[in-house]
């Protein structure tokens, strides 16, 4: 179905699935392909709990179901835990350079062993992609604030992050490794190089997806605090309601 915009998106709603994250659950997303994007209408749309892979933007619509919380962090105000500086220290060596978005065989590689090792230990779904399959799903668009940061290890590449960049906000999109770093934090390090980054550019929001308690893979994104959490996903001509979380650390 089609949803009446001013801007330049066409609006679908998604059937319901089994829920990837909770056991006995079922989701429904409700989608919007954005032909075009600029910063400002992405801030607005991120601010109102939306994701972005590609040219797709996403958000819950689940009718049973409020786990998928959208969480932030308030980057001015980060301060990293014991574990989380641990961690920067453990992972100086790694080099980091931040570009636009590319794909390569160094990229699929990288992402297929990332997915085999999940499917190995996480039970994921097996999931093998092409250069074609990883341009539709990450890169289609061409959207002037998407970035890839790249982390190399003397010169080979080990984790990839897709991040996307606006003057005042970031969004955490995609991470993955390489499996023989598993014991690094890779993913604890490079969430930490995003807001280094955002607080160079005095940025003032890291965006991080959806955050659910009760779900391994979604709830380390607590650890990162001060963080708001969106109270209720709202339509494009009402405020968004974020409230902020507490800051102890652990």
């Amino acid at each position: 179905m089609t949803h009446d915009t001013p801007f330049a998106e066409l609006e679908i709603e998604g059937t319901e699935l089994p829920c990837s994250y909770l056991p006995g659950q079922t989701a429904r997303m409700i989608y919007r392909i954005a032909y075009d994007l600029c910063e400002t209408r992405y801030e607005q749309l991120l601010a109102r709990g939306w994701r972005r892979f590609g040219r797709t933007l996403f958000r819950p619509v689940c009718a049973a179901c409020r786990e998928c919380r959208s969480l932030r962090v308030c980057l001015p105000e980060f301060k990293p835990n014991k574990n989380q500086r641990r961690c920067l220290t453990q992972n100086a060596e790694l080099t980091l350079t931040i570009q636009q978005p590319t794909v390569s065989d160094e990229h699929i590689s990288l992402y297929n062993d990332y997915h085999l090792d999940m499917h190995r230990r996480r039970q994921w779904p097996m999931r093998e992609i092409t250069k074609d399959h990883y341009c539709e799903s990450f890169l289609e668009g061409n959207f002037q604030f998407a970035r890839e940061f790249q982390y190399r290890d003397n010169g080979r590449l080990i984790g990839l992050g897709l991040v996307d960049v606006t003057a005042v906000a970031m969004s955490s999109i995609y991470f993955f490794y390489d499996p023989k770093y598993r014991d690094r934090g890779l993913g604890t390090f490079s969430i930490q190089k995003e807001i280094a980054d955002g607080l160079t550019h005095e940025r003032s929001w890291l965006y991080m997806g959806y955050y659910i308690s009760d779900c391994a893979s979604m709830n380390y994104k607590n650890r990162f605090r001060p963080h708001e959490i969106l109270q209720s996903y709202v339509a494009d001509e009402e405020m968004p309601l974020w409230q902020q979380q507490e800051k102890s650390h652990a």
